[in-house]
C-alpha cells in the first residue's frame, strides 16, 4: 500500500513539473518587444527595436514624431530631447516602448553620469513624501536620491535644497543644475533637474510620475548647482541679453 502511495505521489509530481515547464516555455515564446524602455543619445545613438517570437507583419508608430521617428524596421531616429512612446502593432495587438531622448554632447563625465542616472528612472511613480527612485518619490526626494547616489547630501525639501546649494544665474545654467519653482522664493514648492535643450527631468505628480518637461513649464524662482565639475560657461553680454533660449546659450558657449 505504501509503495503504491509513493508511486502515485511521484507520478503526480512528474505531471506538475511537466506542466510547469510547458507553461514557462509558452511564456518565453510570447510575442514581445526586445525593450520596454530605452534611453537614446541625440548625439549619435543608433537604436533598433525588435518584436520577438512572431513572423507576422509589424507596424511601427511614434506617439510624437517631432521627438522620435521610427521606420518600418523599428529603427529610431531621435530629433529632440524628451520622452515619448513607440508602438509595435502585431495582429491587432500593441506593444509599447518608452523612449527617452537625451543629449550628452558638451557635458563633463560627472554631468553625464548624473543626468543618465536621473533619466533612466523616467516613467517611475510619484509618491508624496517618498524618496525611492523605483517604488515612488516626490520632487525633492527625486533630486536628493539621484545626487545621493553620487555622494552628495541634499535635504528632502525643495525650499531647503534651494537654500543650501550654490546659487547660479539662469543665464549660466548647465546640465545637472537644479531649477526651483513656486509663486516666490519664500514659497518654493518644487524642484527639477536641468538636462539641456531647455528641458528638465523631475518627479512631477501622481498622474505623470517621473517625466521630462520644458524648463519653464511653470514659474521658476531660482537655480542651484550641486556638481563640482564644470564644462562650459555661456559668455558674451550682447548674446545673453538677446536670447531667451537656454539651449542657444549652451550651443554658443560650446562653440567658443
Amino acid at each position: 500500500m505504501k509503495c503504491r502511495v509513493k508511486l502515485l505521489v511521484t507520478f503526480l509530481l512528474m505531471i506538475c513539473m511537466t506542466v510547469g515547464v510547458s507553461i514557462q516555455s509558452k511564456a518565453s515564446d510570447a510575442v514581445k518587444l526586445n525593450k520596454s524602455r530605452v534611453v537614446v543619445d541625440l548625439s549619435g545613438d543608433t537604436v533598433q527595436l525588435k518584436v520577438k517570437n512572431t513572423t507576422s507583419k509589424v507596424k511601427w508608430s511614434s506617439a510624437d514624431e517631432n521627438l522620435v521617428k521610427v521606420n518600418k524596421k523599428g529603427e529610431l531616429a531621435p530629433n529632440e530631447v524628451g520622452v515619448t512612446t513607440v508602438t509595435a502593432t502585431v495582429d491587432g495587438k500593441k506593444y509599447n516602448c518608452k523612449v527617452i531622448v537625451v543629449d550628452y554632447a558638451g557635458m563633463s563625465d560627472e554631468q553625464k553620469e548624473v543626468v543618465a542616472f536621473a533619466v533612466k528612472h523616467v516613467g517611475n511613480r510619484y509618491v508624496y513624501g517618498g524618496s525611492s527612485l523605483t517604488k515612488g518619490t516626490d520632487c525633492s526626494g527625486f533630486t536628493m536620491s539621484v545626487y545621493g547616489n553620487f555622494g552628495y547630501d541634499l535635504v528632502h525639501n525643495a525650499k531647503g535644497q534651494m537654500d543650501t546649494v550654490k546659487k547660479v544665474s539662469m543665464k549660466k545654467i548647465k546640465p545637472g543644475d537644479l531649477i526651483f519653482y513656486g509663486s516666490s522664493k519664500a514659497s518654493c514648492s518644487h524642484v527639477a533637474m536641468y538636462i539641456g535643450h531647455d528641458k528638465v527631468v523631475h518627479a512631477s505628480n501622481e498622474q505623470t510620475g517621473i517625466t521630462i518637461s520644458d524648463f519653464n513649464y511653470r514659474n521658476y524662482v531660482g537655480v542651484g548647482r550641486v556638481l563640482e565639475t564644470e564644462t562650459y560657461t555661456p559668455d558674451g553680454k550682447e548674446f545673453i541679453e538677446n536670447t531667451n533660449s537656454l539651449d542657444e546659450m549652451a550651443r554658443y558657449a560650446k562653440s567658443r
